[in-house]
């Protein structure tokens, strides 16, 4: 089905955005906000207050990625009930659902301690369920909107929405909970349900485009057969899924190790987590014209590259090879790539999929095969070290402790990695080192110029 008329529609042009596309970027930014409180930290803080076991914090922390199962069938339909309806509806139920969130906290002493665990259980399960059947039809409406040749610029302001309000949502977050008292979940929860609100009143805002005549579809949508007989397409989903197995994991564990083995203490590692997705506001700004003109191919390849050095010092880290003082800068650079990472996967993917017949189920399919990767790799990398909690291995006086086995088995990992990005395909991808030169290179080169001047005025005015 065509997505429906109405006066905020617009045709997307070859070289412009939308008039209205800041209504996306601000849906995203305050959305952001929203999730962060409620089915990020704070909320699993909520439940470790409640006394909530460790198997009842990995259902929480798995329930979003396990739901989106259902993008499966409601991709299916979505072109037909239309993008932007099922998207507002499906939001419109997930911020009503977060009312019994922000109640929950006065409720429990009433209720009691085990019936507020498994209401808070319940509550996050029908939150997940609304999110996963309306979020297949959002790239699908973006991805219309868009205009190929801008999606990169698009993806780094939206982005830098998202990373700021995220930032300034858990930095808030931390400020009311240092009392730890229900009443401070409640003010938290509240601040989630009120970003939600406003998070609806951009989205009823954000543009749809012109009805424009595609191949015919059935009204159920094409086989999911078809779907992955579609091969650029099947060389993305594994490429995704191979990255999710080595590096899903990576940022749980590697902010464990910090704490247990580097003896960096929980709120000094929050602000480096902080700081780390300040620094991917800044390869957002990098990349808003570059991933366009150079392609997503060859940023995810100097991604790789980083990802080579990253496991590698992890597992330099664990086994004493290199001081402990490099930690830090590695969780704080890792911001910059993760940006650029998710960025250019993005953009890849808008181009791979968007202008498919049914692209809400090719959209749907990615994200399902990736999200169900993502929840279950930290449960096999989790498994793994347990196993090897007292192991210890001495080849050549260099001791191996369970984190050197993790971070190496990861390293060695990327060999997949690089397998899969070596089968995808795209068109007018630049080579690797020349964009590598211009981002790396020029552009700082070209920033100096610009801030040299400006600088030693200063110091000419301070003297």
């Amino acid at each position: 089905m065509a997505l429906r008329n109405s006066e905020s529609t617009v045709e997307a042009q070859s070289d412009e955005l939308p008039p209205k596309i800041r209504h996306a970027y601000w849906f995203q930014g305050f959305n952001a906000a929203s999730w962060q409180i409620c089915l990020g930290n704070p909320m699993i803080l909520f439940a470790r207050e409640l006394g909530a076991p460790a198997v009842v914090l990995g259902i929480l922390a798995g329930l979003a990625p396990l739901t989106s199962v259902l993008q499966l069938v409601v991709a299916r339909y979505a072109e037909r009930i239309g993008y932007r309806n099922l998207m507002v509806k499906g939001w419109s139920s997930r911020v009503a659902i977060l009312i019994f969130l922000v109640a929950l906290p006065f409720v429990t002493p009433y209720i009691g301690i085990t019936p507020a665990v498994y209401a808070l259980v319940a509550i996050m399960f029908v939150f997940t369920v609304s999110r996963a059947a309306a979020v297949c039809s959002w790239l699908p409406w973006i991805t219309a909107i868009v205009p190929k040749s801008l999606r990169g610029f698009y993806l780094s302001r939206d982005r830098a929405f998202i990373a700021f309000a995220s930032v300034l949502a858990l930095a808030i977050s931390g400020t009311i909970l240092l009392s730890h008292t229900m009443l401070g979940y409640a003010a938290v929860f509240l601040l989630g349900f009120a970003s939600g609100l406003i998070s609806l009143y951009f989205l009823n805002r954000i543009p749809e485009p012109r009805p424009q005549v595609a191949t015919p579809i059935s009204r159920d949508g094409i086989g999911w057969r078809s779907v992955l007989q579609d091969r650029g397409f099947r060389r993305l989903i594994l490429y995704s899924a191979s990255v999710q197995v080595v590096v899903a994991a990576s940022s749980t564990f590697t902010v464990v190790f910090t704490r247990e083995q580097v003896g960096i203490g929980d709120g000094p590692i929050l602000w480096l987590t902080a700081g780390a997705s300040l620094v991917g506001m800044a390869a957002l700004a990098l990349l808003r014209h570059r991933a366009d003109r150079a392609g997503s191919k060859p940023f995810l390849a100097l991604v790789l590259c980083w990802w080579v050095v990253y496991f590698l010092l992890w597992f330099l880290l664990s086994v004493n090879g290199i001081p402990a003082f490099i930690a830090p800068p590695l969780i704080f650079v890792a911001g910059f790539f993760s940006s650029t990472y998710d960025l250019a996967l993005t953009r890849l993917l808008m181009n791979v999929a968007g202008d498919r017949p049914a692209s809400a189920q090719y959209f749907a399919l990615h994200s399902v095969i990736v999200s169900v990767v993502t929840g279950v790799s930290p449960i096999v990398w989790g498994y793994l070290l347990d196993n090897l909690r007292t192991a210890q291995v001495v080849i050549a006086g260099v001791t191996l402790t369970r984190y050197s086995f993790l971070f190496g088995l990861q390293f060695l990992m990327l060999s997949l990695v690089a397998l899969m990005l070596a089968r995808l395909k795209e068109s007018n991808a630049q080579p690797v080192v020349r964009v590598a030169y211009e981002t790396f290179v020029l552009a700082p080169a070209r920033a100096m110029t610009l801030v040299a001047p400006a600088l030693t005025r200063l110091i000419r005015r301070v003297r």
